[in-house]
Formats: structure tokens, C-alpha cells, sequence
């Protein structure tokens, strides 16, 4: 029988995220059509400062916001397999991006965000760390861990995540002993 459970982490409260997301796309059709105006001066062979300008600056703007428009629908997606936990980054519902896979046997130390332990890791400059959550309020914990990059140097990494406590009592057995904090 393998332990297997998924979730999805999203906004409890999405009315200002969608209210910005509807206003980046009326800015990107704004902005797009004010830098076409800057473009159909230079195609009609007036070629002037302002509409180079108009163009660079009204186009960028429309392509970087079209860009960036899905980070404000982000969720977080954690799948867990048998000791091995997956946290993935969800763009707009569309995209979705592996940001670790990590075994539980790796893990050093662990436990909410509320225990005392969670300051040293907050606190140690060497550490990296990782907010993989998008609700504040929500039943924050920690994993600390050491990593190989590719330089095959050990990086120290803590990840806070945004657990159900389903999901954290199937995951404490794989831990090893002593390492929950909490």
C-alpha cells in the first residue's frame, strides 16, 4: 500500500489577485495599442524620436506585463509518495514548474514555524531559504536540509511549505528520529 496524498495550496482570499490580474490585462491592451501607434508612425516612414520612443517604452511594457501577469495567480502544489515529497510552482493554472523534490531521509530538521527552532534557521546568513506558501495565516512548516549543487558543494536549505496536518502526520514516519520539531 503506498502513502501517497496531493494538495494545493492557493489564496484563501483572491479578490485583490484577480482585481490586479484584470487590471494587467487592461493595461497590456492599453499599452499595446499606444506602442502599435508609435510603430505605425515609423511604417509610414515618419520617423521621429517620440514614436521610436513610443514604440520601445509602450511595447515593452506590454510585453513584460504580459509576462509576468500569471505570478499573480501562483499556487503551490505538493504531492507526497512514500517518504518523498514534490513541491511544485502552478503559474496561472497553466504552467507548472518542479521547485525540489525532497526525501523525507534527508531531512535534519523539521517542524512548525511557531517552534523555537525555526529562529535558528531564520536567523543562520548561510542558509537559503525558501517561502513555498501563499497564505500567511496558514499551518506553516519547515524542512531543513543540506543539498549538493552542482558544484558539489553542500548548500543549506530551509523550506517553508503550507501543509494540511494530513498530509504532515503521513509524512513524520519517514522523517528520522528526533528530527520534528514541535
Amino acid at each position: 500500500m503506498d502513502n501517497f496524498r496531493e494538495e494545493v495550496a492557493s489564496k484563501h482570499n483572491k479578490t485583490f489577485n484577480n482585481i490586479a490580474y484584470f487590471m494587467c490585462w487592461v493595461f497590456i491592451v492599453l499599452f499595446g495599442i499606444v506602442g502599435m501607434t508609435g510603430l505605425s508612425s515609423l511604417m509610414a516612414l515618419q520617423f521621429s524620436v517620440s514614436a521610436v520612443a513610443t514604440f520601445v517604452i509602450f511595447g515593452g511594457l506590454a510585453i513584460l506585463l504580459f509576462f509576468k501577469k500569471d505570478d499573480l495567480r501562483i499556487e503551490y502544489d505538493y504531492t507526497f509518495t512514500n517518504g518523498e515529497l514534490d513541491v511544485g510552482k502552478v503559474f496561472g493554472n497553466a504552467r507548472r514548474r518542479l521547485m525540489t523534490s525532497l526525501n523525507m531521509k534527508n531531512v535534519e530538521t523539521a517542524g512548525l514555524v511557531t517552534h523555537q527552532s525555526f529562529q535558528r534557521f531564520m536567523n543562520d546568513s548561510s542558509v537559503k531559504k525558501h517561502n513555498w506558501f501563499v497564505n500567511r495565516d496558514a499551518n506553516l512548516c519547515y524542512f531543513y536540509f543540506v543539498k549538493e549543487n552542482a558544484k558539489k558543494e553542500n548548500v543549506k536549505h530551509a523550506i517553508i511549505l503550507e501543509l494540511s496536518d494530513e498530509m504532515l502526520a503521513m509524512a513524520k514516519p519517514y522523517l528520522k528520529f528526533g528530527v520534528w520539531q514541535g
